[in-house]
């Protein structure tokens, strides 16, 4: 080879390198574009933070003297979202600094500095200095919790408002035959009433003529016809037959009252004046089924001034947190084989209405408590929960009401949450 040959190829692999290099670097000023409000990070070989703007300071919950100078990785990537280790050899990030790779990851989950978890959608790019050799990483996320929150939120609410309309529709095709029923039920039990005083006429008569011979026969005909009919039995049992039917259609008419009462909180987006014992109890009523067989349900509602609320977002809070009450007490009932207990109890405190509603569903564990209104953070089994609905509770009860919802748990025994709502808003 002679040296003008090797000075070209030498020439032709310093222009690859230098094509390379701008092949990243435009697809990686592509990618920053399209990220110019994200919060951007970067970090050195080692995977330390050496620069953090605001927005990323912000998002995560850090101080920039604190941040600066912490791995990455451990600090804001380290567990996956079911709790598990997230090893650094399979993050990203890594494979940014070891391979000049980039990545572009949507919906991993980012950790806050105070423990709580957010899912986030993030690029990592490599960084490289003038010989092209990588430096370190870019990170650009954004958090994306907001945005799925609302998605969930409006997906719920098209839910609820087809709840809505489909117990309207319901509670009106049962109301009109059960009307019915009850005025048919009352008349034939005062009836009956009516029938058994002439039948104890008729039985004074017939004593009184039993020992004349010219009756003997008739008298013979009505003993026999008494007892084939068994009119001592009639007489004991068709009114507990009559009280058990009225009862019946007692707790359809609640039932029917219930569901008219849900249809109506989820009707339009404005505040109304409204009596928060009686939400609960049309909440209950639409949720009766969820607990019905796992626990026994102990009210205590207090008397309370009436508050102007969003009634169907605080039905749809009483209704989620009795449902995870009820899912709760239902894995202890498969292992103890004994019901559970769900107590719900209302109060007025400092003019904040206090809803507290209780379940010996076993407490829920110490590691996970600063997570469970994180979005889509869920411990039920597959299919069983999306990991909203506490989010949504929170979401409702803070942001919409200006309230706020806490919660008290002992480990292995049970677990109270508590819905403060102030009077005056």
């Amino acid at each position: 080879m002679t040296e003008e040959t090797a000075d070209i190829h030498s020439m032709q692999k310093k222009l690859e390198g230098l094509l390379e290099t701008l092949k990243q670097v435009n697809y990686q000023n592509s990618m920053m574009l399209n990220w110019v409000n994200g919060a951007v990070i970067t970090v050195d070989r080692d995977g330390r933070v050496i620069q953090a703007n605001k927005t990323a300071l912000t998002a995560l919950g850090w101080a920039e003297e604190d941040f600066l100078g912490r791995h990455l990785h451990d600090t804001i990537h380290y567990n996956q979202e079911d709790g598990s280790e997230y090893p650094y050899d399979f993050c990203p990030e890594f494979a940014a600094i070891e391979d000049g790779s980039s990545h572009h990851v949507n919906g991993d989950v980012f950790w806050h500095k105070d423990g709580t978890s957010f899912s986030a959608d993030f690029i990592v790019c490599p960084t490289r200095n003038d010989r092209n050799e990588i430096t370190g990483a870019v990170v650009t996320f954004r958090n994306l919790t907001e945005q799925r929150l609302q998605e969930a939120k409006r997906i719920q609410s098209m839910k609820l408002e087809s709840i809505g309309e489909l117990a309207a529709g319901i509670a009106h095709e049962i109301n009109t035959p059960i009307q019915f029923i009850g005025s048919n039920i009352s008349f034939l039990k005062d009836s009956f009433n009516d029938l058994q005083q002439v039948i104890q006429a008729y039985a004074k008569l017939r004593e009184t003529v039993r020992t004349v011979s010219d009756f003997a026969g008739i008298i013979e005909d009505i003993d026999q016809l008494e007892e084939d009919v068994d009119i001592a039995y009639l007489a004991e049992e068709a009114p507990k037959a009559f009280g058990q039917t009225m009862d019946g259609i007692e707790r359809v008419t609640k039932l029917v009252l219930g569901l008219k009462g849900f249809a109506r909180s989820g009707v339009g987006e404005n505040k109304s004046e409204s009596d928060i014992n009686e939400i609960i109890a049309n909440s209950l009523i639409v949720c009766h089924n969820a607990y019905k067989y796992v626990a026994e349900l102990e009210t205590a509602y207090g008397v309370l001034p009436s508050i102007k609320i969003y009634p169907g977002d605080i039905g749809q809070v009483i209704i989620n947190l009795v449902v995870n009450a009820a899912h709760a007490i239902a894995e202890q009932k498969e292992k103890t084989g004994m019901m559970g207990r769900i107590g719900i109890r209302t109060s007025c405190v400092d003019q904040k209405i206090v809803i507290a509603i209780s379940d010996t569903g076993g407490g829920i564990p110490q590691n996970i408590r600063q997570r469970i209104f994180d979005p889509f953070f869920t411990t039920k089994k597959v299919g069983q929960g999306s990991g909203q609905g506490l989010a949504i509770c929170r979401t409702i009860v803070h942001d919409k009401h200006k309230g706020e919802i806490t919660f008290e748990s002992t480990a292995c025994k049970e677990t109270t949450f508590y819905v403060r709502l102030p009077l005056d808003q």
